[in-house]
């Protein structure tokens, strides 16, 4: 097939395996909007020969890896097959609650093909109070470390002053250990107040009577192979731009402006003012114009 090769403005090349989670965090970002986990999680799904297809038509820069995310990836059931199966050039970047066993991890993962030059881990856990358990993230965390893989944990810094209390405690105490242990901005509605840096007024305000011209940074797949222009169309599974197995989809896809009837209902990962990969503030994943 055609090669893939991101531009160097791409930011961001995710394939989302499943969208299956065995979390059920309240404040999950993927169902921002009326989407339920269980539409997600039964979405048409490749299968792993059609993923490895998919990979192995990626030319990536050394700065660029192909984020697994999801849901939790490691629910895929061909997950080890996919990680091994795939071309050694491409290096690969891991979003997952780690609630997966490390000992077979550890035995079916080759630790190269997660080691990169990058300014934070390339596994990175995510740490949700009261879903997943801090001793056992702990506990996995520091068996995956030992192993050789780099792995950070990530909180959410809540607006709830208990549970952001809890947070910062648990940061320090990884750090003593050892730990890579970061936060990351609350996004969305808590007890009627919005929180979040965005970059554009009332995207997120959930009213969707405006227009607009969006454009993104990002190839982003969702687990039936399509691809779409934000995070907010993925989850909703509206309005592909094109399919990861298509020949004669390319890079240039994505630098293309395209109507959107659906500002205000933005997915907050979108539009918020965050990092880039090489952690400097000030990047916003889509650009957005002729708001009306």
């Amino acid at each position: 097939m055609n090669k893939i090769v991101p531009k160097e403005h791409h930011n961001y090349l995710a394939f989302f395996l499943t969208l299956a989670c065995n979390l059920k965090c309240t404040y999950c970002i993927n169902v921002h909007g009326s989407v339920s986990r269980s539409e997600q999680a039964h979405r048409n799904q490749l299968s792993t020969d059609e993923w490895v297809k998919a990979a192995n038509r990626l030319v990536l820069r050394d700065d660029l890896p192909l984020t697994l995310q999801g849901g939790e990836p490691t629910l895929h059931k061909g997950f080890y097959e996919f990680v091994n199966g795939v071309k050694p050039d491409i290096r690969m970047d891991l979003m997952t609650n780690l609630m997966f066993n490390v000992d077979e991890f550890i035995a079916n993962v080759p630790v190269w093909r997660f080691i990169r030059e990058a300014p934070y881990a390339s596994i990175r856990v995510s740490y949700h109070p009261g879903q997943n358990d801090i001793e056992d993230l702990i506990a996995k965390t520091e068996k995956l470390q030992n192993a050789g893989f780099r792995i950070g944990l990530y909180g959410i810094e809540h607006p709830d002053q208990q549970i952001r209390g809890h947070i910062l405690a648990i940061q320090e105490r990884c750090q003593k250990l050892g730990l890579d242990f970061r936060l990351k901005e609350f996004l969305g509605e808590h007890t009627g107040v919005m929180h979040g840096t965005f970059k554009y007024d009332g995207c997120v305000s959930g009213k969707t009577d405006r227009t607009c011209e969006c454009r993104t940074t990002e190839i982003i797949v969702d687990p039936s192979g399509q691809i779409f222009k934000c995070h907010a169309d993925l989850y909703s599974e509206r309005s592909p731009i094109g399919h990861i197995l298509d020949d004669s989809f390319s890079a240039d896809s994505i630098d293309v402006f395209r109507p959107c009837d659906c500002y205000g209902t933005c997915n907050p990962c979108d539009v918020k003012i965050k990092t880039n990969r090489y952690q400097l503030f000030g990047h916003t994943s889509v650009e957005i114009r002729n708001i009306q």
